[in-house]
């Protein structure tokens, strides 16, 4: 067995001495499509595929497949997740030197991804048939090595795209000369021959990523991975690998798997900080990958274990965190460790069916899928069950189904909060009443209470200093709130008590201007808000409890006045027009997919009549923008077109100024959308310079006004631009016109919070203040601060005891980087600092702000000599960008901070041990080793018993950072039969490695004594084979013969017996499907197994057959 297995270690592969290798892969590479293509197929409601070899007639490569289209954006989306090479056909998503090459934006080009994805699959199926196959009655044993001028191109410019790919992903690991090797790849010839490097560029496409490493890494020529220019080359080629779509893993020990991620999170650099700091700094969080330092992580050897796939995918990921995920680790920690007993978050379920019917566009039948997301409140880990879940949904005769299944918090987005219930419930299907189409409807739970997500810090700590004590101050808060704050006596009284204050303005939004009102104005305010919290303090209250629309009803403070009010709307909306022209203009223009949104969002916001409003249904608009994004496809710009014609959008009471445009001249979304918004707010040219937009020419006079000369000390008549409506309103959009509408009182406000606006209305949810935990928290930080005479200013705010808790109490600061060198860049000029090392933070950039002040003053001197009529630079202006740049970057970084901490106290929670926890050290902590325990069930492929499952515990003492490493098992698609073979239940992770290992060192051997059986059977008796090569209904087939014609020869000739025919067959059939051997079946010959390495001894079982065979055939 060990010969076995060092032959294969000194063996070398190429496509001449070994087809049946690159076979064995691109039987890989074409199931992965199968399996691709199905998941999505089952996702989205299309039809799947029932064998592998129909891969040609996937959905994905059928432009023509109506379903398909109608989804097509939905599951493009999803595409590129799990076939990564799907993003060429998006041009926002190409390398950034090809799209800087090209001027339009041509968006996403779907029918050339149908038409190509259908010639790869196809000539990808061809590869597979004659490499995984010795024989071909056409060919015998010549393989494929042309390919089609299509498949060419798209190799030959993918390969070229997989360079800049690489270069950018990797520019922190590699140099571009370490791209050499790579740059001068042929993949594939003039004469339309593909080169062995074309055909693994191919193979690895589709291929995932462990895979392609271990296929590429025997094949002669890319084997010298020992230097950086082979390793560079190898990453260009595994640049488009796929990644298998799975259902959820659900961890049986879910808080060990979340304070892992916890603790790996806070080992990473906040992607805000990283940007901010020396290249020399950054250095630490770069992978690093010198060819001296990398010993055994990619050697001469042949390194395909796993152990060295895992060490060196670490060695090119930085450590970096790329976006914040504090609220969603603070929500899930609550619900793991159930530190809210009777509340539950909002959760929504995904998107549920609600009804299906035919509709007519443009003359043909839609089928339009009316969808709604489903909500219900309870444990985020509760809701993994989607079968389950329906089954609360579905709770009459009339079931739905999910379109899209994917449970997560529901985020208000824009207001930053989330709903909370006392009610654990989820949405119920229900039928309606009714002679519209969509005859079904969700009855949503809603709400009783909103939690601002900036709490959710707070909330953290509270728990950690008094388990509890937030669900007390929630119902605190909310019984106050029903019987005091919303109660209209009480509401009366308070405002009695104010009755001597004049009315105060609210500031106009229409201005730019620095702050929200001047000095003396906020401080008049602040006096009135001074007085209220007076009389509130009488009851227990403050300013920071009570509702804006209440606080505004006591202090008198009135919201602009209407005209100003319009006018603020208009420059706001000429504003936005403005600036997205001015972000063109820098190319800085919106993706594709916003532009889209934008032109979808204000075309409707923009129609006259309410009536053509109202007709622009979900599916209307749905289609506007699919239309819209697709625009370069001359068929959406003519779908587009006919929708406008079928709602009658160019009519007078239509869009304003639509009609202006000429949609059949312009190609890209890109071209309409800067036409679109010259069209509305700023249609000049350098003939023109009259503004002939339709904001100008019904919004915006010049008049004489009466304005106070402050030279002259008297008023004067001035001619200004006034923005106002215009006296015929016939012609204005409904929406501006809707301005006008009156808001209603405050005494119908407090009437719909409390009662709603309807009988069939309930009472409106409560929004939690801002603040409710602060005294709260103050109060317990200075208890825990004096137990331990430790000094604070009794002033202080939470943050600052916090801080003070943090470093005296604990006895911790943070990580190290966050002390790291500061570099900003202003102007081409650099500012370098340390920070806390100044006493004032102006301290940091006064003597930087004046130097780039002068460089500019001097450029702009140098300017007016040519134009005069620039401005001056105004220093004032200089210093507060550098100002506010540095100063707003800095205070997220001291918050990020916070929440590191808040994210190290979970960590503290969850674990059972007390670790004594120092977050400035946190390394140590990841490189501690722990037990590491994963309950991992199976589904088998060939179970006969009517057992379908397989349940085994992984279990591994691992250090904390390398926990992810486990999960990768879970959905290995060989582990469900390999745990036959363990009759425990608790399996070491080592020996699921060493067994996996083996299986990879074996399946190529088996290859290639499975190309030697056929071989020897072929030349022996070619007719015979030939004859035996039938389908189901008994006709030759012509083609790639495939195995089973080869052992019903031998069974024919009683060379195998049935048990042999069994075992052969499943041997062949598993390892080129990647999964394991069933034992029942394995043991029809092998009657006692070795401790370890099980593949091992299948192999030589399966060599000693075969070699056997082979042999008598010789003697025949």
């Amino acid at each position: 067995m060990e010969n076995t297995i060092e032959i294969q270690k000194q063996s070398i592969r190429t496509l001449n001495n070994a087809p049946q290798y690159f076979g064995l892969y691109l039987n890989m590479a074409r199931l992965n499509i199968f399996n691709i293509s199905n998941y999505l197929a089952e996702k989205f409601g299309l039809a799947v595929l029932d064998e592998e070899e129909k891969i040609t007639i996937s959905f994905l490569g059928d432009k023509g497949n109506k379903e398909y289209k109608t989804k097509q954006s939905y599951i493009y989306f999803n595409l590129i997740k799990y076939m990564p090479v799907a993003k060429v056909f998006d041009f926002e998503k190409l390398p950034k030197n090809e799209i800087d090459k090209t001027k339009n934006n041509s968006g996403k080009d779907f029918n050339k991804l149908s038409d190509t994805l259908k010639v790869i699959f196809k000539e990808l199926n061809e590869f597979r048939n004659d490499y995984s196959h010795y024989f071909s009655t056409e060919k015998q044993d010549k393989r494929k090595l042309k390919i089609s001028s299509e498949l060419k191109d798209f190799l030959n410019i993918n390969f070229s795209r997989a360079l800049s790919y690489t270069k950018n992903r990797l520019k922190d690991v590699f140099s571009d000369d370490d791209f050499n090797i790579a740059s001068q790849t042929v993949v594939v010839n003039n004469d339309n021959t593909i080169t062995q490097d074309g055909i693994v560029f191919l193979i690895s496409m589709f291929l995932d990523m462990e895979n392609a490493f271990q296929f590429i890494n025997k094949i002669i020529g890319l084997k010298g991975t020992q230097t950086k220019a082979f390793k560079a080359k190898r990453e260009v080629l595994m640049t488009f690998c796929v990644k298998l779509p799975h259902d959820k893993f659900v961890s049986e020990n879910p808080q060990q798997t979340f304070s892992l991620e916890l603790i790996n999170e806070l080992n990473k650099c906040p992607k805000l900080l990283y940007n901010v700091i020396t290249e020399e700094e950054k250095q630490i969080f770069k992978p690093q990958i010198q060819t001296e330092q990398i010993e055994n992580i990619i050697s001469n050897s042949v390194p395909d274990t796993i152990d060295d796939y895992e060490n060196y995918i670490e060695s090119i990921t930085k450590k970096v965190r790329y976006e914040n995920r504090f609220s969603y680790f603070a929500l899930k920690y609550i619900d793991l460790k159930e530190l809210f007993k009777k509340w539950r978050f909002q959760i929504d379920l995904g998107k549920v069916v609600l009804d299906k019917y035919s509709k007519q566009l443009n003359g043909k039948d839609e089928v339009r899928t009316v969808t709604e997301n489903a909500k219900a409140f309870g444990r985020l880990q509760d809701f993994y069950d989607q079968e389950k879940i329906l089954n609360k949904i579905n709770i009459g005769e009339n079931k739905t189904r999910f379109y899209q299944f994917a449970p997560h918090y529901n985020f208000d987005v824009q207001n930053n909060k989330i709903g909370i219930s006392k009610k654990e419930t989820t949405a119920k299907f229900i039928s309606k009443n009714t002679t519209h189409k969509v005859k079904f409807n969700l009855l949503q739970p809603l709400p009783e209470v909103f939690l601002s997500i900036h709490e959710l810090p707070k909330i953290i700590l509270l728990e950690y200093l008094e388990q509890g004590k937030t669900e007390k101050l929630i119902n605190n808060f909310i019984k106050l709130s029903n019987s005091t704050i919303l109660n209209k006596k009480f509401i009366e009284t308070i405002k009695y008590k104010l009755s001597d204050l004049d009315v105060f303005h609210k500031r106009s939004m229409g201005r730019k201007e620095i702050s929200a009102y001047r000095k003396d104005i906020l401080k008049y305010l602040i006096a009135r808000k001074e007085k209220l919290n007076q009389i509130l303090s009488e009851h227990n209250l403050s300013v920071k409890q009570i509702p804006t629309r209440i606080l505004d009803y006591w202090l008198n403070i009135a919201d602009v006045q209407e005209k100003t009010a319009i006018s603020d709307r208009i420059k706001l909306m000429k504003r936005d027009c403005m600036d997205r022209l001015k972000a063109i203009k820098k190319n800085n223009a919106p993706k594709i997919g916003e532009m889209a949104t934008f032109l979808a969002k204000d075309i409707v916001d923009m129609l006259i009549s309410e009536g053509k409003k109202k007709k622009i249904t979900s599916f209307y608009y749905d289609k506007m923008q699919e239309c819209l994004v697709l625009f370069a496809d001359k068929e959406k710009k003519e779908l587009f077109i006919s929708i406008c014609s079928e709602l009658k959008l160019n009519d007078a009471d239509g869009h304003p100024f639509l009609k202006n445009i000429n949609l059949s001249d312009i190609r890209y979304t890109s071209d309409l959308y800067k036409i679109y918004l010259q069209e509305k707010a700023d249609n000049r040219n350098q003939r023109n310079r009259t503004d002939t937009s339709w904001l100008a020419k019904n919004f915006y006079t010049l008049k004489n006004v009466e304005v106070f000369d402050k030279k002259q000390q008297r008023k004067i008549f001035k001619l200004q631009t006034i923005v106002e409506l215009p006296q015929d309103k016939s012609k204005i959009p409904f929406t501006i016109r809707q301005l006008e509408k009156e808001k209603s009182s405050f005494n119908k406000w407090l009437e719909y919070i409390t009662k709603g606006k309807e009988t069939t209305d309930k009472k409106k949810p409560v929004n939690l203040p801002a603040n409710l935990f602060d005294d709260t928290l103050k109060k317990l930080l200075k208890t825990e601060l004096s137990k331990n005479n430790i000094q604070y200013n009794k002033e202080a705010n939470y943050n600052q005891l916090f801080k003070i808790w943090w470093k005296e109490f604990r006895k911790d600061n943070t990580q190290n980087f966050y002390t790291a060198e500061r570099e900003y860049t202003f102007e081409e000029e650099k500012l370098n600092f340390k920070i806390n090392t100044q006493p004032k933070f102006e301290n940091y950039y006064t003597r930087f702000a004046e130097n780039v002040f002068n460089k500019k003053q001097a450029l702009r001197n140098e300017e007016r000599k040519t134009k005069r009529n620039l401005p001056p630079i105004q220093k004032i202006h200089v210093i507060k960008k550098i100002r506010n740049k540095i100063g707003n970057t800095e205070k997220e970084i001291r918050m990020l901070q916070e929440e590191d901490r808040l994210m190290l106290l979970m960590f503290e929670k969850l674990t059972k041990e007390n670790l004594n926890l120092k977050l400035e050290k946190v390394n140590e902590l990841l490189n501690e080793r722990i037990e590491i325990k994963e309950k991992i069930p199976g589904k088998l492929s060939f179970d006969d018993l009517g057992e379908k499952t397989i349940t085994r515990n992984i279990v591994e003492t691992r250090k904390r950072k390398e926990y992810s490493v486990l999960q990768k098992y879970i959905f290995d698609r060989r582990l469900p039969e390999l745990f036959e073979y363990f009759n425990e239940t608790d399996i070491l992770i080592e020996k699921i490695k060493t067994e996996l290992d083996a299986y990879n060192k074996a399946k190529d051997i088996v290859f290639d004594l499975i190309f030697k059986l056929e071989e020897a059977i072929i030349k022996k008796d070619e007719t015979g084979i030939k004859e035996l090569n039938k389908d189901q209904n008994g006709n030759i087939q012509t083609g790639n013969i495939q195995h089973k014609p080869y052992l019903h020869w031998l069974l024919k000739k009683n060379m195998i017996t049935e048990k042999e025919f069994t075992f052969i067959n499943m041997v062949r059939n598993t390892f080129s499907h990647n999964r394991f051997p069933q034992k029942k079946t394995m043991e029809l010959f092998i009657k006692k197994w070795n401790d370890n390495n099980f593949a091992y001894q299948i192999l030589e079982t399966y060599k000693q057959k075969t070699n056997n065979i082979i042999e008598k055939l010789k003697d025949m």
